[in-house]
Order: C-alpha cells, then sequence, then structure tokens
C-alpha cells in the first residue's frame, strides 16, 4: 500500500512538471536555411491612390499667400505622427468620386494614381498661379496594425512609402517566445476587396511574397502556439506549488504512519 501510494505520487508529481512544456527552439527561428545571395529587388509594391486615403500635399513658395493656402497640409502632418483621428482638415481626404480639392486648383483626380503622378499634376497646375513652387505628395493614412504575439501591439504610423513585414515586426518589438512564425495573418483592403492571407516568416521564400511588403492599414495578426496554453498552466501550477507539494509530502507521511 505504501509503495503504491508512493509511486501514484511520483507519477502525479511528473504529470505536473510535464505540464509545463515549452517552446521548441526550432519554432523560435525566423528565415530558416536562407542561402548567401545578391539579386535585384523585383517584388517592390507600387502603391496606387485610393478612395478614402488622405494625403499631404505640401507647396512651399517665396510668395507667403501661398504658404499660407496650405498650411493645412502641415497641420494634417504634425497630426498624423501623434496618433490622432484624422479628420476633414488634416490633410486631403480622397472622396467617393476620386478627388481632391486643392487651393486655386479645384478638383484633381487622384484614384489610381501614385504620389509621384499627382505631385506632378498639381505642380504643373499650381505653376499657373505660383511659378516658383514646389510641391511634394505623400500618405497621411499608411498606418500598419500589429496584434497577437508580439511585444509591443500597436498601431504604427510609417512615415515613407515602404514597409516590409520584417522591418514592421522589429517595429512591435519581435515576435513573443510564444508567436506562431510559420503562420503570420495579413488582413488588406484594397479597392474596396478584403484579402486574408497567411505568411510563413520561417520560409526562405518569403522575400517573393506579395505580402511581404505591407500597405497602408494592413492588419498583422501572431496567432499563439498551443505551448503557450501549456505555460499558463504551468504558470498556475507553479504558483500553488509552495502549497501543494507540502501537501502532498503531508498526506504521504500519514499514510506511511496508518499502515505502520
Amino acid at each position: 500500500m505504501n509503495d503504491r501510494l508512493t509511486f501514484l505520487t511520483a507519477v502525479f508529481t511528473a504529470m505536473l512538471l510535464s505540464s509545463c512544456g515549452g517552446v521548441k527552439h526550432a519554432e523560435m527561428l525566423m528565415l530558416q536555411n536562407v542561402q548567401n545571395q545578391v539579386g535585384p529587388i523585383d517584388s517592390l509594391p507600387v502603391l496606387r491612390i485610393q478612395s478614402d486615403d488622405i494625403l499631404g500635399v505640401f507647396v512651399s513658395s517665396q510668395v507667403q499667400e501661398a504658404n499660407a493656402s496650405f498650411q493645412e497640409g502641415k497641420e494634417a502632418e504634425s497630426a498624423s505622427s501623434g496618433e490622432q483621428a484624422l479628420g476633414v482638415k488634416d490633410g486631403y481626404r480622397v472622396d467617393e468620386a476620386g478627388n481632391i480639392y486643392i487651393p486655386y486648383i479645384g478638383a484633381v483626380h487622384a484614384e489610381g494614381k501614385t504620389v509621384l503622378d499627382l505631385r506632378e499634376e498639381i505642380s504643373t497646375k499650381i505653376k499657373d498661379y505660383y511659378p516658383d513652387a514646389t510641391v511634394q505628395v505623400r500618405f497621411l493614412n499608411f498606418r500598419i496594425t500589429i496584434m497577437g504575439e508580439v511585444l509591443r501591439p500597436n498601431v504604427y504610423t510609417i512615415p515613407n512609402e515602404r514597409l516590409n513585414i520584417l522591418e514592421a515586426l522589429g517595429m512591435a518589438g519581435d515576435f513573443t517566445p510564444y508567436a506562431k512564425r510559420n503562420n503570420v495573418l495579413i488582413i488588406r483592403e484594397r479597392n474596396k476587396v478584403r484579402e486574408i492571407n497567411r505568411i510563413n516568416t520561417q520560409d526562405p521564400t518569403l522575400f517573393q511574397s506579395p505580402y511581404f511588403y505591407l500597405r497602408p492599414n494592413d492588419v498583422v495578426y501572431v496567432e499563439p502556439l498551443k505551448a503557450k496554453q501549456y505555460a499558463t498552466q504551468g504558470d498556475f501550477f507553479q504558483r500553488y506549488s509552495g502549497i501543494f507539494f507540502p501537501v502532498v509530502s503531508l498526506i504521504t507521511f500519514i499514510a506511511g504512519l496508518s499502515i505502520k
């Protein structure tokens, strides 16, 4: 009887310890088996303006009147860096018809164009009023949402027009130890169509994926491994192990005395 009780106690303790399973080393690696190579970058995204995009149009000129007319563009720039909600006055919103409305020029069709195309068109038209004007155009709503098993989940404003998934994960502090690196979810809305796709950050062909470079308003979700559930259970057992083991020892001791 005593031997049986001791055996059951040992088995139960072993099961308890095994429940605190960890993450395998291979599951924590990224870009496995990548070979040294040099080659052209042929998958750079061409970002085209869509309806509901918010654009910053910055015009500078020696004529103070021109600078004052486009002052709202500067306000939009400062607002975008502070994670504030962009209103109508913060930049130029592309309407359902694909147009923005510029002082002096009026409606300019923006949808389907790149920011370089739009800059050239605005530059040409604004020179009728301010020959020395220089124009810059950029996205103000290039934001990426990163959720799930990363150290700093958040909504990030991107200052330029090119960001890949590795850079985005770096901004978010990288994966947690319990991240499912081979099944990262990308949610993208483009031309009123929602795309849902998964990428494997451990696959060396990641660089060729059409989702390697992110686009404005993409959502990145990193799922947890099953090991996180076991780790949570392990935390529970570890928290109460100071009570559990003395109780088991006491029961074993009492049982031993009763048998004698």
